[in-house]
């Protein structure tokens, strides 16, 4: 049987995983990988393009974890 404290504890910990949680890419996103591709760029020039738009505000980026590695995620800014 749990007691108050225990559950205190335990909703604290969910929101914790929770807020860890990051939201699975969307399908209007793309990591820099996917841009080099399509644009036949390498690696770094894709990094350094897609770096100036979000700085520009065209693009918005946040990082995703996935399988064990954080990713940028990109997508066109509101």
């Amino acid at each position: 049987m749990k007691n108050a404290k225990t559950e205190k504890a335990l909703s604290s910990l969910e929101w914790a995983i929770a807020q860890s949680m990051t939201s699975p890419k969307q399908d209007d996103e793309f990591t820099t990988e996917e841009f080099a591709e399509s644009t036949k760029t390498s690696a770094a020039a894709s990094r350094s393009r897609l770096n100036r738009m979000v700085k520009s505000g065209m693009l918005v980026r946040r990082k995703i974890l996935i399988e064990s590695n954080y990713t940028n995620l990109f997508r066109k800014a509101d």
